[in-house]
């Protein structure tokens, strides 16, 4: 019996309870073997790395990255930590290959979130994914059905969703009523950017994959605007400011409110700070408003050009409003609560540890307690237990919240409202169908 089959088995979970307890989750019938997929240097992939490998029993086994740099890199890190060197391969749908490969944690750009979730899955493998998990509405359908269907570990990079503090500040709005009953989640994020100007076709770099980059998404030449980081402001690759930052908040505002699919979605604003020839393609500045059954909503506000503060002196976080008080979550991790007339009555620092009531009007929680170790930590657990639905951003979970940021932009290129059926997340309206699903290049059909 291979190893992957007797974890599945119930003999096989309590054996490995029982060797966690006796050698420690670093035994080798305990062991995790992950693939990174997306490891740069100076990007979101090579912190994670680190984060994995701090979390027992997880082996880096390889490194996967179109940026042969990259995989360098974090090939030479994790060995000089681990002692243990990983395989390297730029092309993920070999490394799925891997029968004996447990999982994969995609730090890919948001184009490719989607397509590497759904394939490992079909493929035996548990799936980490940073947010949004989907680049448009149809994606996350797909994902939805493929867990249900595989019954493979999933978790999106809500790591929030792990912090102390969030998750006691939650549980008392929706299972003590700490705040009453809530009726509307308020998200801001704010920032200072710049153009990206017009970029220039020139030769790939000789270290770049580029038709791997691609992967799933039409083929274009490439220019010099792009990679690493400013795909996120093209239409091609990107979701804009509401698909990189709006989900962070909008998801715990729909944690607290207790709610699942909008039944409509208003989304306004425009391009009015970049220059209108700048090839930034989506709004610098999005106001966006979903209304729920039972008299909810949740509003975010984003603006990419305007580094201000305009709410509880914070350029980002979530306000939940209920019948009795409110509720702050900050960007450092902490949480306060208020009655109705303004006076703090409780609180938790960013460790997740109950604050005394003081009459600071510090509001910023402290430093921020990262909380990617414990969000990996409950994937792999998760992984060993086989048990799906217990990740603390599930497929449901994650789909729900990253289609908030999907759907507004979907009324926002229609330029109208859209309505959506509150029980399926179905679009309703003609307005917008064509932008639910997306364009993919020839052999990468996901949808």
């Amino acid at each position: 019996m291979k190893r992957r089959d007797f974890i599945g088995t119930g003999i096989g979970a309590f054996a490995i309870a029982a060797a966690g307890r006796t050698w420690g989750a670093d035994a080798p019938s305990n062991r995790v073997r992950l693939a990174i997929v997306g490891c740069r240097e100076k990007g979101r992939g090579a912190a994670v790395v680190q984060r994995a490998m701090e979390v027992p029993g997880v082996e880096i086994a390889y490194v996967c990255d179109v940026d042969a740099r990259a995989m360098d890199y974090a090939a030479e890190m994790i060995e000089k930590k681990s002692g243990v060197r990983p395989k390297k391969e730029k092309d993920l749908r070999k490394v799925l290959e891997d029968k004996e490969l447990d999982g994969i944690i995609s730090e890919t750009p948001d184009h490719f979130h989607a397509w590497s979730a759904v394939m490992a899955m079909r493929a035996g493998k548990n799936v980490y994914v940073e947010k949004p998990c989907a680049f448009c509405p149809k994606e996350g359908e797909v994902i939805l059905d493929t867990w249900r269907k595989t019954g493979m570990v999933f978790q999106m990079g809500s790591q929030r969703r792990a912090a102390t503090s969030f998750r006691e500040a939650a549980a008392a709005i929706r299972d003590e009523g700490a705040i009453g009953e809530t009726k509307w989640g308020k998200c801001w994020y704010m920032t200072k950017r710049t153009g990206i100007g017009n970029g220039k076709k020139v030769a790939v770099p000789e270290w770049l994959d580029w038709d791997l980059w691609q992967g799933p998404a039409p083929r274009a030449a490439f220019q010099d605007n792009v990679v690493h980081y400013n795909w996120h402001w093209f239409r091609t690759w990107g979701t804009g400011e509401c698909g990189n930052n709006a989900v962070h908040f909008v998801d715990v505002a729909r944690w607290c409110l207790g709610v699942e699919w909008p039944e409509r979605v208003v989304s306004g604003g425009g391009k009015f700070w970049i220059p209108a020839d700048d090839d930034w393609a989506w709004p610098d500045s999005q106001n966006v408003t979903w209304t729920f059954p039972k008299s909810k909503f949740i509003t975010w506000e984003g603006l990419s050009c305007t580094n201000m503060k305009p709410f509880m002196n914070v350029s980002t976080g979530a306000l939940v409003y209920g019948t009795k008080g409110s509720a702050f979550f900050s960007p450092a991790g902490g949480v306060d609560f208020f009655d109705l007339k303004g006076n703090l009555t409780r609180r938790w620092d960013s460790s997740g540890k109950a604050k005394p009531i003081t009459n600071t009007d510090d509001r910023s929680g402290g430093s921020w307690n990262d909380t990617t170790k414990e969000h990996l930590a409950n994937f792999v657990e998760c992984i060993r237990a086989k048990t799906p639905e217990k990740t603390f951003s599930n497929a449901e979970i994650g789909v729900k919240s990253t289609f908030l940021a999907l759907s507004a932009n979907v009324s926002q290129l229609a330029g109208r409202p859209i309505d959506v059926d509150p029980r399926t997340g179905r679009l309703l309206t003609k307005e917008g169908a064509e932008f639910w699903s997306r364009e993919y290049e020839k052999g990468w059909e996901l949808c």
